[in-house]
């Protein structure tokens, strides 16, 4: 479900006559019914906007959402590049990074799970440290440059929150870079307005939600439900276990054990995993430490670190209620920052005849490491399908609905099944999240059939439940199976009958 959020919402822009569709978002964020702002109190719609004419051109299947988020991942490779270049890294080395951090699975399997989500933005957020150096290099120009880098920034806090993480180390960034025939105020003044622009669908969606709520008391009540039910600042444990968990998703990242946990049902690291942790993560530190006694610091090695540092010292504060999506965006840092390190700082001279192989070493490594891991994870998909391919059960519900005679309005509410089968279905089929008894029994009686999905819990139990409160005979059943032959859910659809008994008592 998280794997589509908020892709699905195209299919009420690209299907004129879609039907009716319960969508997730903030309340009053859904203007004339077509144009989403905040989805949530911590992100925005910003990849529905990006993946809007993609979705147009490949489709609303799976084989267009899987286009459309590698063409996410192309786009922050292409700004990473840019970045190293922008440094006076050699092209062959930008490209070498760029070529490794593309086969890595950690990166791959990102843009096929929830965490495209929180990786995407990083284009952003590359594309912001892009501008500032560019402000420091140009002979004029340099305010639009500035303002560019604080609203490319601000794009990457509405795509999701965790990049506000990386604030103290804009912050240094700025200071670093900045242009010497311009005013320190004019600078922070352009930073500021740039962040305020880019960062703008924020106010605008709380403000959309306290008018639609009724005021600010209950927008606030109503955040405070949020905030409870979301339990993001719940973590009471001591300093020390909340840094050990943080270092452990860290190493579920960098390892891909933790897209591997969500796939496969058990955590397990690729091959040679401990040996890529060590040199994407410890690597750029010493590569830092060694310039930095040597005097010899790059700035965009210093800032990259800055960065890391910056991001789980916040990250601390939430605790456990961050996972391994949310850390996913340091798994490009790490490859950005290796790649400088071992470029500019004193460990390398970039004279030497042993300088290539320098470079060239870690990433080989990485290159095969990633590739052993692709491999992996491949024969680990073929023999298991996964945890049983539960998505071929979503993909035929959408084709069995899409393909009905007579197309149910469907119930689901159970978490997992809405946004897949809306997007799947191309907005054809109605659906609700939650099961309204009195809106069901009135399209029955109009003599539209209304189907259940029942995912948890004593399912035969619950659908007797609905049929009792529908007062109306009995569905028909069909269960949907894995590929290992477990029952993933059941639908249950009541048949529309407007000579009912029932539908004549008022």
């Amino acid at each position: 479900m998280d794997a589509v959020n908020p892709d699905y919402m195209a299919v009420r822009v690209l299907n004129r006559n879609a039907q009716p569709i319960t969508l997730w978002l903030l309340p009053g964020n859904y203007l004339f019914t077509k144009v989403p702002v905040l989805i949530s109190f911590y992100h925005g719609s910003q990849q529905f906007w990006l993946g809007l004419p993609f979705f147009w051109l490949f489709g609303t299947s799976v084989t267009g959402l899987r286009l459309t988020h590698a063409i996410f991942a192309l786009g922050l490779l292409a700004t990473l590049y840019a970045l190293l270049v922008r440094h006076d890294i050699k092209p062959w080395q930008a490209a070498l990074a760029c070529a490794a951090l593309a086969i890595d699975p950690g990166f791959s399997y990102a843009f096929r799970t929830q965490s495209y989500i929180t990786l995407a933005p990083c284009a952003w957020l590359f594309l912001s440290l892009y501008a500032l150096r560019r402000a420091a290099q140009a002979n004029s120009g340099w305010s639009r440059w500035i303002f560019a880098s604080g609203m490319f920034y601000g794009w990457s806090i509405v795509g999701y929150f965790i990049y506000a993480f990386f604030l103290p180390a804009m912050l240094l960034a700025l200071h670093t870079w900045r242009p010497p025939a311009m005013g320190v105020r004019r600078m922070w003044v352009l930073a500021a307005a740039g962040l305020a622009l880019g960062a703008i669908f924020y106010p605008l969606g709380y403000l959309l939600a306290v008018v639609e709520l009724g005021g600010v008391t209950e927008a606030w009540n109503y955040f405070q439900q949020t905030q409870k039910a979301l339990k993001a600042f719940s973590d009471q444990s001591e300093f020390s276990a909340r840094l050990a968990y943080s270092m452990a998703t860290i190493d579920s990242v960098f390892q891909n054990w933790y897209h591997h946990t969500l796939i496969f049902g058990d955590g397990k690291s690729v091959p040679g995993g401990a040996l890529k942790y060590a040199i994407l993560l410890w690597g750029p530190l010493v590569l830092w430490l060694h310039a930095e006694w040597r005097r010899q610091s790059p700035a965009l090695l210093r800032v990259l670190i800055a960065m890391v540092v910056s991001f789980v010292a916040i990250a601390l504060i939430f605790g456990t209620r961050l996972s391994g999506h949310h850390f996913m965006v340091l798994l490009p840092l790490s490859y950005a920052a290796l790649v400088a390190g071992l470029h500019l700082s004193g460990t390398v001279n970039p004279d030497s005849r042993h300088s290539v192989w320098i470079m060239l070493t870690p990433f080989v490594v990485l290159a095969a490491i990633n590739a052993a891991g692709q491999i992996s994870e491949a024969r680990s998909l073929r023999d298991s399908r996964g945890v049983g391919l539960y998505s071929d059960a979503i993909a035929q519900l959408a084709v069995d609905l899409d393909t009905a005679e007579k197309r149910p309005f469907v119930y689901f509410p159970d978490w997992g099944l809405s946004m897949p089968v809306a997007f799947l279905t191309g907005g054809r089929v109605g659906m609700d999240s939650a099961v309204n008894v009195d809106s069901a029994r009135s399209m029955l009686c109009n003599g539209r059939d209304v189907a259940i999905a029942a995912i948890t819990g004593d399912r035969a139990q619950r659908i007797a439940a609905w049929q009792q409160s529908l007062n109306w005979g009995a569905p028909l059943r069909k269960q949907y199976t894995q590929g290992d032959g477990k029952v993933a859910f059941e639908i249950a659809t009541f048949l529309g009958q407007s000579d009912n008994p029932i539908c004549q008592i008022k």
